[in-house]
C-alpha cells in the first residue's frame, strides 16, 4: 500500500509530496499508517491526533480529496468522491503523478492555513465560535436545567458535534470568503437558541444572522454529506435563514 503525502518545508503552502510504502494490514487506517511511517520511516512527518475513536477531532484532513477523520477512514475503504461534495478548487487539485488507483493522498483539511504538513492552524475556526459567544453563562443562584426527552430530541443532534473543522474544510463558501463564520458555528448557534434551558435564545440568533453568518451560506450542503457525527449543519442553518 502507497500513500502519497503532503509536506511543507515552512508552512504556509504545501511544498511537495512525499511517497511511502507502508505494510498494511486488515482493519488499518490512515492515521495508523501515519504512525507507521512516522515511526519506522520518517520522524519529521507532522499531523495532528488525541484519542483516536473519532470523539475528539484533531486527526481531520483531505484523504483522496474527501475531508474525513484518519482514525476512522480504514485504507482498505478509501475511494473517491464516496461523499458526493460539491467540488471545488481545493478538492480538485491533485498532485502530479499521483495514481489514484494504487495510492492514497493524503492532505491537510483545506480552507485553514497550514502550519507544517498535515496540521493546520485552527484559529480562525475557534475564533468564529468565540466571536459569537456560543456558550450558556451560568445563572447565579439558579436551579438545575432539567429537560424533558422530547426536550432534549430537539438538539441530540447537534450536541454531536465534535469541532472537527471537516464541515469548515468542505464548504466552498468557506473557500471563498475568510470572514464567514462556517457551518459548525451556526450550527451550534442553532443548538442553543433550540435547547429549553436557554434563557435568551434570540442572543444566538442574532449572532447567527450578522452578515458574516447565515446570509453568506447558499446551502451547497457539503457540510451534512461530510459530517462525520451526523451534525447536519445546513439543516440548523436553513432554520436560521428561515427566521
Amino acid at each position: 500500500m502507497m500513500l502519497r503525502i503532503a509536506r511543507s518545508r515552512d508552512g504556509g503552502e504545501i511544498s511537495h509530496y512525499d511517497l511511502y510504502k507502508i505494510e498494511s494490514k486488515k482493519g488499518m487506517t490512515v492515521l495508523d499508517a501515519l504512525f507507521q511511517i512516522q515511526d519506522r520511516m520518517d520522524p519529521s512527518l507532522s499531523f495532528r491526533y488525541s484519542c483516536r475513536g473519532a470523539v475528539c477531532g484533531s486527526c481531520a484532513m483531505l484523504i483522496n480529496g474527501e475531508p474525513r477523520l484518519a482514525c476512522r477512514t480504514q485504507l482498505e475503504s478509501v475511494g473517491g468522491g464516496g461523499l458526493n461534495l460539491r467540488s471545488f478548487p481545493a478538492l480538485e487539485s491533485s498532485p502530479r503523478g499521483w495514481n489514484p488507483d494504487s495510492e492514497i493522498l493524503v492532505e491537510p483539511l483545506p480552507n485553514l492555513p497550514i502550519l507544517k504538513d498535515l496540521v493546520v492552524d485552527m484559529s480562525t475556526f475557534y475564533n468564529a465560535l468565540e466571536s459569537m459567544h456560543l456558550w450558556a453563562d451560568p445563572v447565579e443562584g439558579g436551579s438545575p436545567g432539567l429537560q424533558t426527552p422530547e426536550e432534549r430530541s430537539r438538539i441530540d443532534r447537534l450536541v454531536n458535534c465534535i469541532l472537527c473543522a471537516i464541515c469548515f474544510g468542505s464548504c466552498p463558501v468557506n473557500a471563498e470568503n475568510g470572514d464567514y463564520v462556517g457551518p459548525a458555528a451556526l450550527a451550534k448557534a442553532w443548538r442553543f437558541h433550540e435547547d429549553s434551558r436557554t434563557v435568551n435564545p434570540q442572543r444566538y440568533t442574532e449572532s447567527a444572522t450578522s452578515q458574516n453568518g447565515a446570509p453568506l451560506c447558499d446551502l451547497v450542503m457539503n457540510c451534512v454529506k461530510a459530517c462525520p457525527k451526523g451534525v447536519a449543519p445546513g439543516g440548523a442553518i436553513r432554520k436560521i435563514k428561515e427566521l
